[in-house]
């Protein structure tokens, strides 16, 4: 498979193949997203960092204007209890959902995602592919 092959396939992955997370968040209601986790993948933290590969770039996508601040936290010693949550971040600059990620799948935490955030589908038209 040829490099412009491949990058297309990444391009149409985010665009348009994610259907989950082609979503509008409403950038006056809502400030930022702040995505905390494990670098590990041990104590219930694999489902989000599958979240921050598999939905976090379409959501970025669709939201170019919404900044999405990922923490990503290392525990070596494994004995600290590393927060797994996604904070919804209002215009006021306090948390306004919480989204808690750990021991969860990725589409899991991606459906909460939709039931804790006000949103709109990207319209079929809008949807764009390479």
């Amino acid at each position: 498979m040829s490099g412009i092959v491949k990058q297309q396939k990444f391009l149409n992955k985010i665009s348009a193949t994610t259907v989950k997370p082609q979503i509008i968040l409403d950038v006056s209601k809502y400030s930022a997203l702040n995505v905390k986790f494990q670098y590990q993948n041990f104590n219930g933290h694999m489902g989000a960092r599958k979240f921050w590969h598999e939905f976090l770039p379409s959501l970025q996508f669709y939201n170019p204007a919404l900044p999405i601040n990922v923490t990503r936290i290392r525990n070596d010693d494994k004995k600290v209890d590393v927060p797994c949550i996604l904070e919804a971040i209002g215009s006021d600059g306090k948390v306004v959902a919480e989204v808690s990620m750990k021991h969860k799948h990725s589409s899991e935490i991606m459906d909460e995602v939709l039931q804790k955030l006000e949103h709109k589908r990207v319209p079929q038209e809008e949807i764009i592919k390479v």
